[in-house]
């Protein structure tokens, strides 16, 4: 019989609230306690002072499965008082009114799907001091990201907070990709920044990939623990491996490559260098002071830049350098950012 028990070491918000960032980004390990802690926080607030918040997904279809069970492993923390999911509600009561005919049940919460957030312009959120934001990175093959996602977010954001610094947001989520659009959008290079940062004016955001040792190696003692480690999937669903965050193809451009040319593309605008004698090119995030400038996106078309497609013979030569494997990026940001392109 096994003597294995559930790991204890879940996280701690403590040490993110004390920066008091207001855009917090929390990437860890699966089963980290990441949604829970977020969960007993907002909880707490209601009890104490009344303060309400809204649970975020970007599809109403999965949130609707996960609004069912919200309270379902946080309740027995609160004893006191009782919670209920209702439509898109979330509401509670104090315990002592059960034996009642007809409870007063209060607001604490908005279940709000990302999706719809446009149509939410005129709600009024007065009482909501948190957003959550659960996965914000999706796993690969689930569903897609929206549109513009990063400013759909931002513009709900505002929806919720009216310009008044009253919300902060947690985005939870697994270490899954790097190529998301937050960490795209606010120039986020786990590879680079370390555990813990802050960025934006005032320490506006933060950013944590949880460094979880205690907690790995309680979830290495259990059976399923056991039986995944070392394999590329308890890298990163336990390790906090990104997997798309390799250094394949990964090196920095050789002294003879000569500058071609700017390319601007939805993941990030780069420039390319090329070193004719090896027959390679070189994908950079860094630019030179002049540049020829070419955009993929009609609506970024300007004087100083000509508008080129996927089927344009500079992509096509770059396409071909690629699956050739001469094709050399700075960054596994880079590298990504092209994948996509290549895999049109």
């Amino acid at each position: 019989m096994s003597t294995a028990t559930a790991p204890k070491s879940y996280y701690n918000f403590d040490k993110i609230h004390s920066y008091n960032a207001t855009f917090n980004f929390l990437v860890g390990s699966r089963g980290l306690g990441k949604t829970y802690g977020a969960k007993k926080h907002v909880l707490r607030k209601a009890i104490r002072n009344g303060e309400q918040f809204v649970f975020v997904r970007r599809y109403k279809e999965e949130l609707q499965t996960s609004s069912k069970t919200f309270f379902a492993d946080i309740e027995h923390e609160f004893p006191d008082h009782d919670f209920r999911t209702n439509g898109w509600l979330a509401e509670m009561a104090p315990a002592e009114t059960r034996d009642e005919k007809k409870r007063a049940w209060s607001t604490i919460g908005y279940f709000v799907p990302l999706s719809r957030g446009q149509s939410m312009k005129g709600v009024s959120f007065p009482k909501v001091k948190t957003i959550i934001f659960d996965e914000f990175i999706i796993e690969k093959g689930t569903t897609h990201y929206l549109s513009n996602e990063a400013d759909a977010f931002q513009n709900f954001y505002v929806t919720v907070d009216r310009f008044m610094d009253k919300t902060k947001v947690f985005f939870l989520a697994n270490s899954v990709s790097i190529m998301n659009p937050y960490f795209l959008a606010y120039n986020i290079k786990p590879d680079e920044v370390g555990e813990l940062f802050t960025f934006g004016a005032d320490n506006f955001g933060l950013c944590h990939f949880v460094d979880a040792k205690d907690f790995n190696n309680e979830v290495y003692q259990t059976k399923f623990g056991k039986f995944i480690q070392g394999t590329e999937y308890a890298d990163y669903a336990v390790g906090s491996e990104f997997k798309d965050n390799g250094n394949n193809l990964i090196r920095q451009k050789s002294a003879d490559a000569k500058y071609n040319y700017t390319i601007e593309t939805k993941q990030g605008t780069f420039s390319v260098w090329a070193s004719w004698a090896n027959q390679e090119f070189f994908v950079q995030e860094r630019r030179p002071k002049e540049e020829s400038i070419f955009t993929m996106l009609p609506d970024r078309m300007a004087d100083n830049k000509t508008f080129i497609t996927y089927n344009d013979r500079m992509v096509q030569v770059l396409r071909t350098a690629w699956r050739n494997g001469s094709t050399y990026f700075d960054s596994s940001k880079s590298r990504n950012a092209f994948t996509e392109i290549f895999k049109r």
